[in-house]
This record gives structure tokens, C-alpha cells and sequence, in this order.
């Protein structure tokens, strides 16, 4: 029972769709995926494939018992690089539905960056959704190698506007226990649409950093204001 649509954006990942919604229990065991391209690979708010272009391979397997694992292998490039190289994240966990209707799930992500092994990092995550809303808590030791213990809550909302169109919205905060200055809010918001296994989405992303610094993961930057991005996305589901 995969109770996020979103690679699990994860993504945690992702599917093509940001929005999380309430999945139905599977009778069998399932294996879903797409493949498809994005005008700029977002990651809580900060690029992952320089403001360029990348392509992503996802892959989700559902067993009917409620474990879930899945991941997806994306051509990003980090600001630390001159060329593109393969970003992999898997995800592995567990989900049950409440008697109330609501579920819970708790699962483990790992980050791994082959070209720069040192931003390699893992975190575990529970979370608890309904129909239109789901709250995930992340905890990370070693959030991108930072050498910083992290905490991310995100809040994450879907709903259909007419056939075959939907928005979503997400919000999220990440918090350094270590240094303060590396804690972020992000958010974003837009449309989804599916046509005979095709999806494409468009979404405004927001990012507001909390302290101001140069680093190698985001670059120069100013506290206190919002940086916005619009990324295209498309792919075919499988």
C-alpha cells in the first residue's frame, strides 16, 4: 500500500506528480514507474543539476502486506561539478491504514552521489496522510555531508480541479541542530495533467534561505528572501 504518489519527490521524488495523495490498497503486488524530463531537477528547493536540465528514471514496487521500496536514478550535476553525472535515491518502508481511514507509514532514504561520494547521506522518515493531506518528518545525522544532524517536516496537498487536471501545493522547513544558518523554508505549488499514461506538470518553487553564506551546495546567497523557479516537467508512466 504506497500511501505517496511522489517519489517517496522523496522524491523523496518522484513520479512526474509533486502532490501526495491517499493511494488505495493493493490487492496484488505492484511495480509502477515512469520515465521522463524536467527543465530543472528541484530538491527541497535548491537545484541539483545546475539550473539545467535533467533526465529521471523512477521505479516503485508495492506489496500488499503494506512494505513498499522503490527509487530513481536522475542526470544532475551538482555546483561542485563540470558535468553531469548519475544521482541515485531508494527508498524502503512500511504503511498501514488506521481504522479512522487515515494511514501512517515510516521508511529509510538513501542519497547517493557516485561522482562526489562525500554528499552521500541517508535519513528516516515517517509521516501520516488522508485523503487530500500528508505530513512526513525526516531526520538526517549527516544531512549532504554537512556534518549536521537535520530535521524536515513537509505538508504536502493535492485535489482535482476538472478531468485530468489537478494542483498541488508543498510546503517544507529543514532544520540544521548544528548551524542554524543552513535552515531553509521552501514551497511549491502548480498544475498536473495525465493523457493515456503521458504527464507533464508546471510549478512555482520557492526557496528562503535563513542565514546568509556561500557554500558549495547553495552557492551565494541572501537570507530573508524568496527565490522563485519555474520548472517543466514530462514523462510516461509505466
Amino acid at each position: 500500500m504506497r500511501v505517496s504518489i511522489q517519489f517517496r519527490q522523496p522524491a523523496l521524488t518522484l513520479t512526474l506528480s509533486s502532490f501526495l495523495l491517499f493511494s488505495a490498497p493493493a490487492v496484488y503486488a505492484q511495480i509502477s514507474g515512469s520515465a521522463g524530463v524536467l527543465s530543472n531537477y528541484m530538491y527541497r528547493g535548491v537545484s541539483l543539476s545546475d539550473d539545467k536540465a535533467a533526465a529521471r528514471l523512477v521505479l516503485n514496487y508495492d506489496d500488499p502486506a503494506g512494505w513498499f521500496a522503490g527509487g530513481q536514478v536522475v542526470s544532475g550535476q551538482l555546483s561542485t561539478e563540470n558535468s553531469r553525472h548519475a544521482q541515485w535515491t531508494g527508498y524502503a518502508g512500511y504503511a498501514q491504514r488506521l481504522s479512522s481511514g487515515l494511514a501512517w507509514e515510516t521508511g529509510m532514504t538513501t542519497y547517493l552521489f557516485p561522482a562526489s561520494p562525500n554528499w552521500n547521506f541517508q535519513e528516516i522518515y515517517a509521516g501520516l496522510s488522508g485523503e487530500v493531506l500528508n505530513l512526513r518528518l525526516h531526520y538526517s545525522p549527516d544531512y549532504l555531508g554537512f556534518g549536521e544532524r537535520t530535521l524536515y517536516a513537509e505538508l504536502n496537498s493535492g485535489w482535482a480541479l476538472m478531468q485530468r487536471w489537478q494542483a498541488f501545493l508543498h510546503g517544507g522547513y529543514l532544520y540544521s541542530r548544528d548551524n542554524a544558518r543552513n535552515s531553509l523554508s521552501e514551497a511549491r505549488m502548480g498544475l498536473a495533467t495525465s493523457y493515456y499514461g503521458w504527464q507533464a506538470q508546471v510549478s512555482l518553487d520557492l526557496t528562503r534561505l535563513h542565514g546568509a553564506r556561500k557554500s558549495e551546495f547553495y552557492g551565494t546567497a541572501s537570507s530573508g528572501e524568496w527565490h522563485r523557479k519555474i520548472v517543466f516537467s514530462v514523462g510516461r508512466a509505466f
